[in-house]
């Protein structure tokens, strides 16, 4: 095994490694949505940033021993995928699985992230709308429109 295929497995291993912490703070994330524990939230988003940082750093270095092996193929690069390395090196086979495996598990529980955070926005909108007495109706005469300053949201209601 070449010296460049050895440190590629190493960054791989590292990258999965990265994402299994990543899924961790995902799923704690989840459960600090559901609370809806405002400092657990910033703190885990904190630990993500810190971790990207992480991950940009092991991906910039993936690139050179990709390009380095890509040079041995005869290859760009950019051309080439990971399962295309496999096929020409088996030895990273169970890295390309684990890799696979958490990324997927990591888009799975994003896309719940964001369905709790997107209703938590709605019911925040609609708070807001309650206590601000919006005039917005649903129904206007025949040819009227809306005045747009009805529209407007307004952190206080004036009226009496």
């Amino acid at each position: 095994m070449s010296e460049a295929l050895q440190n590629l497995n190493e960054n791989l291993r590292g990258q999965v490694e990265l994402y299994n912490e990543a899924l961790t703070l995902e799923e704690h994330k989840r459960q600090a949505l559901i609370k809806n524990n405002l400092q657990e939230i910033e703190s885990i988003t904190v630990q993500e940033e810190l971790l990207i940082i992480k991950v940009n750093r092991l991906e910039k270095e993936r690139l050179l021993w990709a390009q380095q092996i890509g040079q041995e193929l005869g290859k760009k690069p950019e051309d080439l995928t990971l399962i295309e390395l496999v096929e020409h090196f088996p030895v990273l086979e169970e890295v390309c699985l684990n890799l696979d495996r958490v990324v997927a598990q990591l888009k799975e529980i994003h896309e719940i992230n964001s369905q709790l955070l997107q209703q938590a926005m709605k019911i925040v909108d609609y708070s807001l709308g309650l206590m601000t007495h919006q005039e917005s109706s649903t129904y206007t005469y025949p040819g009227q429109r809306e005045n747009e300053v009805n529209k407007k949201r307004h952190l206080m209601d004036w009226r009496i």
